[in-house]
């Protein structure tokens, strides 16, 4: 199949001035700032991969896959102290200011593009963080993007894509009332499952995360008991 543009070619290209006061407006009922689910989805993957999988945080190699104006960055950082990390997306405007954001480390690579096809990256990647990307590529696209996305990783590389969950309601109702979200469709865990097994990918995990508001957070951290409960915010497809 040949990749057309990514949709979102011009789309954040218009948010990327006002998307962190657009985020932070479209999540405020959670009573948390945006940085907090930046951070959680990185922290989620560490102890994943470097905790649970008792693998060496050194000399690791990341693609985040659509990383919007680098709210991550600082957190992969933060918690992967001794990588190199590959950051892309469609929307130029994101990257200029993704590059200023992180001006103070010097292991990242900005690239902007246009198809997922332009992508030469070389099948040497860790893992492959993918933050809430997918639901603003078409969905005649997915298998595509997952395939090629598939490309650039090790031989015992991962994927790592979070999406929103259908499933909770409290998700639903931010969804569809969010500015930079109009247009698009919330993804079920299941058809994402088997979308990655078409892709070729094997020994997929889904896990759910983000089950408690702010007023709730004394109860975080029972999250970790809770990752086979289908009505956390956000879930996670991890796949090798």
């Amino acid at each position: 199949m040949e990749l057309n543009p990514t949709p979102p070619k011009a789309e954040f290209d218009h948010f990327a001035d006002d998307y962190e006061q657009l985020h932070k407006n479209s999540i405020k009922a959670s009573g948390f700032e945006p940085t907090y689910f930046d951070e959680h989805k990185i922290k989620t993957v560490y102890e994943d991969y470097i905790i649970n999988n008792k693998s060496d945080n050194k000399n690791i190699q990341i693609l985040n896959f659509g990383c919007g104006i680098g709210k991550s960055e600082k957190f992969i950082n933060k918690y992967f102290t001794n990588c190199t990390i590959c950051s892309v997306d469609v929307s130029e405007k994101s990257i200029n200011f993704a590059k200023e954001k992180n001006k103070q480390f010097n292991n990242i690579e900005f690239i902007k593009f246009d198809k997922v096809e332009e992508l030469r990256l070389g099948a040497n990647f860790d893992f492959i963080f993918v933050a809430n990307v997918f639901h603003h590529i078409p969905e005649e696209l997915h298998l595509a993007t997952l395939k090629h996305l598939r490309s650039f990783l090790s031989t015992n590389g991962y994927l790592y894509v979070f999406e929103h969950n259908p499933k909770n309601p409290l998700t639903r109702n931010v969804f569809k009332t969010c500015e930079f979200d109009v247009g698009c469709k919330m993804i079920n865990s299941d058809l994402f499952i088997q979308m990655c097994t078409k892709s070729g990918y094997n020994k997929i995990i889904r896990r759910y995360i983000l089950f408690f508001p702010k007023f709730l957070s004394f109860f975080s951290n029972l999250e970790k008991f809770l990752k086979w409960c289908p009505i956390g915010a956000q879930y996670y497809i991890k796949a090798k």
